[in-house]
């Protein structure tokens, strides 16, 4: 099994939320600490975030947070390996 030496925590954050107001919701995720990019897409999911954090503690503590802003109805999250 490979060891990964992480130096912080990046992860990929697909959005699905209320159609009608992604515009709204994706202004009160651009406020999130740890949210360093967003962007509304097209297809199964409504936006994607690029998250950075120090630990995946605090990645997890992120995600809460992202799923209680209203308006967010599912994330799917991958972390990203690799960091260059």
């Amino acid at each position: 099994m490979p060891i990964y030496i992480v130096e912080m925590t990046l992860a990929l954050c697909m959005i699905k939320c209320d159609y009608q107001s992604v515009k709204n919701t994706l202004q009160s995720i651009k406020r999130v600490k740890g949210v360093i990019e967003s962007h509304e897409t097209t297809g199964p999911y409504d936006a994607v975030l690029k998250v950075k954090a120090e630990s995946e503690a605090e990645l997890r503590s992120i995600v809460r947070n992202l799923g209680m802003i209203s308006g967010v109805f599912a994330i799917l999250t991958a972390i990203v390996y690799n960091v260059k």
